[in-house]
């Protein structure tokens, strides 16, 4: 089966690189992402362009950033820029 993994893959690089080179010897699709398809700002995009109300649409990019930083427990078991 293909993987799709909330971000990030792993917390250190070995790890990560680990994982990318077992999925490509298996053929396994490998995809990381961050998850907003149920953030109430994102529907309310995607409800406006289905009912026209922003008219003729051709490339949506949004951007998003959490409204405070995560807390402290968070923070000290996860990877990626936190540790």
């Amino acid at each position: 089966k293909d993987i799709f993994c909330e971000k990030p893959i792993a917390t250190d690089l070995a790890e990560t690189i680990k994982a990318v080179n077992l999925c490509r010897a298996k053929g396994v699709k490998l995809m990381t992402a961050l998850q907003r398809r149920f953030d109430p700002n994102f529907s309310r995009v995607k409800r406006s362009i289905a009912e026209g109300t922003i008219g003729e649409t051709i490339v949506v990019k949004l951007c998003s950033r959490d409204p405070a930083p995560p807390p402290l427990k968070y923070v000290q078991g996860g990877g990626g820029i936190f540790k």
